[in-house]
């Protein structure tokens, strides 16, 4: 053969070899493109979790303060001091028959005296109840009487918080505090008067009456001696009504009387000076 022959013999070989590779390896299969009817079939989701959309989040419930109203709605001067006394007593804060130092005047020690809280309570004295409010802390008095439901002024505001004056209180809410609060180990300051009303027991429980000006308070003895009122909640005109004919008085602020010396039921001489504290005086 020559060697033309033996490269066309070589050529046909190697063709029928290809063809036979390609049918044994499915190469056809591999590299032919086939029109499809429809779109690629989509791929399957994945599983997702999906949490359900959060709310946002409301305003934190507290309970909700007693706004006192002009019919139920008093300033408890004086009156919120006993249950608070008695909370602290009972959260051991307060000894009952423990002695408080009191200090009068800052600064003078002459003016330190000694007194039980009950005592204090009775004196509805002033610069002892600050002295309690200081032993049993300024915010624990106030973090328990919001949880009683009572509405705390702006501080901005002159608020004496154990006195309760510069703030007001629903009345029923001051019974439902002495009801929980004041047992009977306080029966010896019933019934409790200050402010023109009154707290008294009532079968098992605690009453709040308005009262008169003349009711609860102690009558003016004739002659050169006599027993101090309680002046405290009384307008100054109206003390001044009920005191200026028997003694020289002297006047600090104005509105209702807050505080005043001598004390109620303390002795006193036609000749002593009285001073009345109004409710704007700032000490």
């Amino acid at each position: 053969m020559n060697k033309q022959a033996t490269r066309k013999a070589f050529i046909v070989c190697a063709f029928i070899g290809l063809m036979y590779a390609g049918i044994a390896f499915n190469v056809q299969d591999r590299i032919s493109m086939k029109r499809t009817s429809g779109p690629p079939a989509a791929k399957a989701p994945q599983s997702l979790s999906i949490a359900a959309p959060q709310a946002k989040p409301g305003p934190i419930t507290q309970k909700k303060a007693l706004i006192a109203d002009s019919s139920t709605g008093i300033e408890p001067v004086f009156l919120i001091a006993v249950p608070v006394i008695a909370f602290a007593i009972r959260e051991n804060l307060l000894e009952k028959d423990g002695m408080i130092v009191v200090q009068k005047d800052e600064g003078d020690a002459s003016s330190v005296y000694l007194k039980k809280p009950l005592d204090i309570l009775k004196d509805k004295d002033k610069n002892g109840l600050k002295a309690i409010s200081r032993i049993v802390g300024k915010k624990n008095i106030e973090v328990f009487l919001i949880r009683q439901g009572v509405k705390i002024p702006d501080k901005s505001l002159s608020v004496d918080s154990i006195t309760g004056i510069g703030y007001s209180i629903d009345r029923n809410l001051l019974v439902n505090m002495y009801n929980q609060y004041v047992g009977e180990g306080f029966a010896s300051l019933m019934p409790y008067a200050s402010g023109g009303f009154e707290v008294s027991r009532k079968n098992n429980g605690f009453q709040i009456n308005a009262v008169r000006n003349e009711k609860g308070l102690e009558n003016v003895e004739a002659g050169p001696a006599f027993s101090m009122p309680d002046l405290s909640g009384l307008s100054m005109k109206a003390a001044l009504d009920r005191i200026s004919s028997k003694a020289e008085v002297k006047i600090y602020g104005s509105g209702t009387v807050v505080d005043q010396s001598p004390k109620p039921r303390e002795r006193v001489e036609k000749d002593t000076r009285c001073i009345l504290y109004g409710r704007s005086y700032q000490k």
